[in-house]
This record gives C-alpha cells, structure tokens and sequence, in this order.
C-alpha cells in the first residue's frame, strides 16, 4: 500500500513539473523599456549620416525594438534574467556627456512633448526626489547572437535651469537586456542610413 502511495505522489510531481515546463516554455518576458511610440524615428549609421523612418520602415523598427527583450520565461530561468528589468543609470562624472560615435547604429526615439522617465511602471526619481523628463531616446544596435547587456542613452528635456532646450549630451543611460541582432541585420540589408 505504501509503495503504490509512493508511487502516485511520485507521478503526481513529474506531471506537475512537466505542466509547469510546458507553461514556462510558452510565457514571454519582457525587459523593454517603458516608453511611448516616438513622433520621430531616426537612424544614424557610423559615419554620422541620420535618416529619418517613417511608414513601413518605422513600424518595422518599432517592433524589433519592443521584442529585442524578449523571451520565454524557462529561458530567462535558466538564464538568470527572469527578475531582470530596464535600470537607469547616471554617468559616473558631474558633467553631460556625448554620445560616443559608434561603428554600427543607433536608432533614435524623438518627441515633440517631454515624456516621464519610467523605470518598469514606477517613474524614476532623480537624487532630489524629482521626476526627470528627457526628449530623445537613443539605442545602440550592434550586431549580436545572443541577449546582451545594451545601453539606451537620455537625452534631458530640460536644461539645469528648468527651461526647455535640445540637449545633445546625457547624464543618464537605461541598461536593458536585449538582442537587436535581427535589427541590425534589418539595417543592413535595408541600407536606411
């Protein structure tokens, strides 16, 4: 009798395990950033030449941005990234700083209106307890295999004193996991910038 108890909570577990893989297997995490859909999409290649996207062009961007950071749940386990989100990071030094010329892309996220710096659903505080406003978005598009760590530079809305003003340098960049491997062949072949 003990053996057939044994027996039964033993399978009980496997399919329960089994269940639980078949879930994880088919539900989706996502680490991307938490922002609106731009007014403007640029793309800049290594030699500075900057395109503006619209139409097909930009949707398509678009969604390889937003499932960059994707995957399955079982894989971000495994991974160690299931906990992982979008942190905001503030550059080491006082001042602003350029964003440095790269070799591959950068896709550009630009808007008309300032928009809340989100950090998951939470708005980011800065070191004063205030909420921080930034005009662009910029992400780094190197060619990859894998998720990766990526960085998305700030660009600030306001300027210290509080008044509006295009600022090119940044104090604060998101850190993301993500793949933009298929973006940056979508680049490429598609010869934008």
């Amino acid at each position: 009798m003990q053996k057939r108890i044994w027996a039964i909570v033993s399978l009980s577990i496997i399919g329960i395990l089994i269940i639980a893989t078949i879930i994880m297997a088919n539900v989706d995490v996502n680490y991307k950033i938490n922002c609106a859909n731009p007014d403007f999409m640029w793309v800049q290649n290594a030699d500075g030449n900057e395109v503006r996207v619209e139409g097909e062009q930009y949707d398509e961007i678009l969604n390889y941005i937003n499932n960059a950071s994707k995957e399955s749940s079982l894989t971000a386990l495994f991974g160690g990234r299931i906990n992982d989100t979008a942190e905001v990071t503030t550059n080491s030094s006082t001042t602003s700083s350029s964003i440095p010329s790269t070799t591959n892309y950068y896709v550009i996220f630009e808007y008309n209106d300032p928009q809340k710096l989100m950090v998951g659903n939470n708005s980011y505080k800065d070191g004063d307890g205030n909420e921080y406003y930034y005009r662009e978005l910029v992400f780094t598009v190197n060619p990859s295999e894998e998720s990766g760590q990526v960085r998305v530079y700030i660009k600030p809305f306001y300027n210290s004193n509080g008044e509006a003003e295009i600022i090119e340098t940044y104090n604060r960049y998101y850190l993301v996991t993500a793949d933009f491997g298929d973006l940056y062949n979508y680049l490429e072949e598609s010869n934008i910038a």
